[in-house]
């Protein structure tokens, strides 16, 4: 009898230590999976703004203002995420931005004459030009969105550009610098599968969500201020291209 009980001791110990193993191996299975996301992207574009001020009897342009800016931008956001099976699938949690880099820049001048004509009453020193030239101050270095149950959409929002430099009249169109990138739970198994993922964004790849403007034009009736009737023109371009990658860490 005794023989009896410890055999059963020994087949119950047996038992729990399987079940153990089996608990273990399957919480194995489960395990985060450290991935790396990255957003890069470089472009930039020309901004030329135009004013003129008109004769308020003859509407003869008597002086102008133009300004031809040229702005470069650059980037290389990277995050680290984990990569967890769920009930729905694969999905990417925990995403934290390591060091960033981005870098803008302005150059151009603006000109100031009388528009081909002279005019006596035109102030002699307001003629001649300025010079723009430097950096791009950062705002925001970027950010990451993750959305979706059943597969996952990335919100990628690159940098946020403050005022440029005076005398420079460009504004960075920031909303521009983004991109929306979809992922099918067979694209989300792939990277858990430890294969990379490389997907272009840009002005020329928009998706579902990108509201991409390459190129803005303004133009204007004759406006009148105090008195003084002018024109304004502007057009201004804007074009990125970039890549997103997604690999195992």
């Amino acid at each position: 009898m005794r023989a009896i009980l410890v055999l059963l001791a020994a087949i119950a110990g047996a038992a729990l230590a399987l079940g153990a193993g089996l608990a273990s191996g399957h919480a194995a299975g489960q395990a985060a999976k450290p991935v790396v996301l990255r957003f890069t992207g470089q472009g930039g574009g020309r901004y030329i703004d135009v004013t003129r001020w008109l004769r308020d009897d003859t509407r003869d342009c008597y002086a102008r203002r133009t300004a031809d800016e040229t702005v470069s931008v650059a980037w290389r956001l990277t995050w680290r995420a984990s990569l967890v099976r769920t009930a729905h699938g694969y999905a990417l949690r925990d995403a934290r931005m390591l060091r960033p880099k981005v870098a803008g820049s302005v150059d151009g001048k603006t000109v100031r004459d009388a528009c081909d004509v002279a005019d006596a009453e035109l102030d002699p020193s307001w003629v001649g030009s300025d010079r723009c030239s430097g950096p791009l101050p950062v705002k925001l270095d970027g950010r990451l969105g993750v959305s979706g149950r059943r597969g996952q959409e990335l919100f990628f929002r690159g940098p946020i550009f403050g005022s440029a430099p005076k005398p420079c009249e460009l504004s960075v169109r920031n909303d521009q610098l983004a991109a929306h990138v979809p992922l099918s739970p067979t694209a989300l198994g792939r990277l858990a599968a430890g294969r990379p993922l490389a997907l272009p964004v840009g002005t020329a790849h928009p998706r579902p969500g990108d509201d991409f403007l390459a190129r803005r034009v303004c133009s204007a009736f004759p406006h009148i201020y105090e008195g003084v009737v002018y024109l304004y023109d502007c057009d201004d371009t804007l074009v990125w291209k970039g890549t997103v990658t997604l690999r195992p860490a």
